[in-house]
C-alpha cells in the first residue's frame, strides 16, 4: 500500500475484548506501521494475563509503545498520557512511520482524539484523604451523587463504582478544568477513527469465555507474584478489572466462583462505560460491526479501503 496515501493516523477504538488489538496487529502489518497503545492497563509491567497483553512473539514481529513501561506501583495522569503519546506521534512523523492508535480506555483516548487541554497540577493530597474518608463513611454511592450534583459534566463520564475516579473527578471539577468544553464534539483533525463493536450478547460471550481462559492460564499465579512484590488492592495497576477480585480470592476473602462471576459483571460494566464514551451515534467513527466474523478480514478490508 502507498503510505503517502494516509494522511490521517489510523486509529482502532471499541469496547475491550471486541479484537482491537489482533486487527491493529493485521493493520500495522499491512501497512509497516507501529502501534501506539493507549490502553492504560497495558502501561504497566508484570501484568500480562490478566489484561491480555500481546505476546512477546507479536511485540517482537511489530513494534509496540506505551506497553510494559510503568512500574505497578506507580500512578500515570491523564496529562502524563497525552504528554508522552503526542512526543511519540511526533517521533514517527519526523522518522515517516506510520503510527496505529489502539486501546479502549474512554478519556484517555477521546482526550487525545479532541486535543484536550488538561491542567498543570497537582493532587491536593488532603482533599484526596478527605474524600477518601467520606466514601468509607457514607458509601461510594453517596460520594458519586454529590460529584454529580457539584460537576454533572465530569460526573456523567465516570464509572459510580470506580471510586478512585470519582475522587479525580472533584479533583479535576475543583480545579476549574470545564470538562462540559472539552467534550463538545470536535473533529478529528489528525486521526481517522474506526470503531470496532458487535452484537452485545455475543460479545459477553466472548468475555466470559476470555476470562475463564485466562485462569487457566495461570492468572491466579501471576497474581500471587505480584503479591509478592507488595502490590495490593490500593496498587494503581490493580485498578485494572479483575486484579483486585483475584487478590480477595487468594486472601480467601471470597469463593472462586464469587471472583469470576465479578469479574464478568465487572468487564460488562466497563463495556456499558465503554460505549458511553464512544457512541455508536458519533458519526466522527466509521463503526465496523464484526458480529459472525470469525477473523479480521472483514474490518481489515473496509480500513484498507478507506485509506486508500
Amino acid at each position: 500500500m502507498n503510505l503517502e496515501n494516509i494522511t490521517k493516523i489510523p486509529t482502532i477504538i471499541g469496547p475491550t475484548g471486541v479484537g482491537k488489538s489482533s486487527l491493529s496487529f493485521e493493520l500495522a502489518k499491512t501497512i509497516s506501521g507501529e502501534i501506539i497503545n493507549t490502553d492504560k492497563s497495558l502501561f504497566y509491567k508484570l501484568l500480562n494475563i490478566g489484561i491480555d497483553k500481546p505476546t512477546e512473539a507479536k511485540m517482537d514481529l511489530i513494534k509496540h509503545h506505551l506497553i510494559d513501561f510503568l512500574n505497578p506501583k506507580s500512578r500515570f495522569s491523564l496529562l502524563e498520557f497525552l504528554e508522552l503519546v503526542n512526543f511519540k506521534i511526533n517521533t514517527f512523523e519526523k522518522k515517516g512511520i506510520t503510527p496505529i492508535l489502539v486501546g479502549g480506555s474512554g478519556q484517555y483516548i477521546m482526550a487525545l482524539l479532541e486535543n484536550w487541554k488538561v491542567p498543570k497540577e497537582k493532587p491536593d493530597e488532603k482533599y484526596r484523604e478527605k474524600l477518601v474518608l467520606l466514601s468509607e463513611e457514607k458509601g461510594k454511592d453517596f460520594l458519586y451523587k454529590k460529584l454529580k450534583k457539584e460537576f454533572p459534566s465530569i460526573a456523567e463520564n465516570i464509572d459510580k463504582n470506580n471510586t478512585r475516579r470519582v475522587i479525580r473527578g472533584f479533583e479535576v471539577g475543583r480545579s476549574g478544568f470545564k470538562l462540559e468544553k472539552q467534550q463538545e464534539k470536535r473533529e478529528f483533525t489528525k486521526f481517522k477513527v474506526y470503531g470496532l463493536t458487535m452484537d452485545r450478547g455475543l460479545l459477553y460471550k466472548k468475555i466470559d469465555s476470555r476470562i475463564e481462559k485466562m485462569f487457566k492460564n495461570g492468572w491466579v499465579e501471576e497474581v500471587e507474584n505480584l503479591i509478592s512484590k507488595g502490590l495490593n488492592k490500593k496498587s494503581p495497576s490493580f485498578k485494572s478489572i479483575g486484579y483486585s477480585e483475584v487478590y480477595s480470592f487468594i486472601k480467601e476473602e471470597i469463593s472462586f466462583d464469587d471472583a469470576v462471576n465479578q469479574i464478568k459483571k465487572s468487564t460488562r460494566n466497563l463495556i456499558r462505560h465503554q460505549y458511553n464514551w464512544f457512541k455508536l451515534t458519533d458519526n466522527r467513527i466509521r463503526w465496523i460491526d464484526i458480529s459472525g466474523k470469525n477473523d479480521n478480514n472483514y474490518a481489515l478490508n473496509i480500513i484498507l479501503n478507506d485509506l486508500r
